[in-house]
């Protein structure tokens, strides 16, 4: 029984972050399509979403392998659950720095992207 509620709860977690990255994916392409006169360093704030689209399907992917070779679905000597899991902190740690320190944090911008 533990098990099955545990499978449970990391398919519910692949959803969440598969979610989170059609999310952000539509978030990049709104900035994309926006006048640049109406995003303050538009330059930035696009570089900035397209690094956090790359290491959200990079962390997302890691993430599936560390689970199939958890599940042991996947053998391989090359691919270790300490090497996805790594890779999963690595991209998890771009993510945050790409989110909270590269894309700025102008108010008004974020008013103008959420309509």
């Amino acid at each position: 029984m533990d098990d099955v509620i545990g499978y449970v709860v990391v398919v519910f977690l692949i959803i969440g972050f598969a979610y989170g990255l059609v999310r952000q994916i539509q978030h990049t392409l709104t900035i994309q399509n926006a006048n640049k006169t109406d995003v303050s360093n538009y330059r930035r704030t696009l570089f900035g979403n397209y690094v956090t689209c790359i290491s959200f399907l990079g962390f997302l992917f890691s993430y599936i392998l560390n689970v199939l070779l958890a599940m042991q679905l996947i053998q391989s000597n090359i691919l270790t659950s300490d090497n996805t899991g790594f890779s999963c902190f690595i991209f998890l740690l771009v993510l945050l720095i790409a989110k909270f320190g590269v894309i700025s944090k102008n108010r008004k911008q974020n008013e103008f992207l959420n309509c």
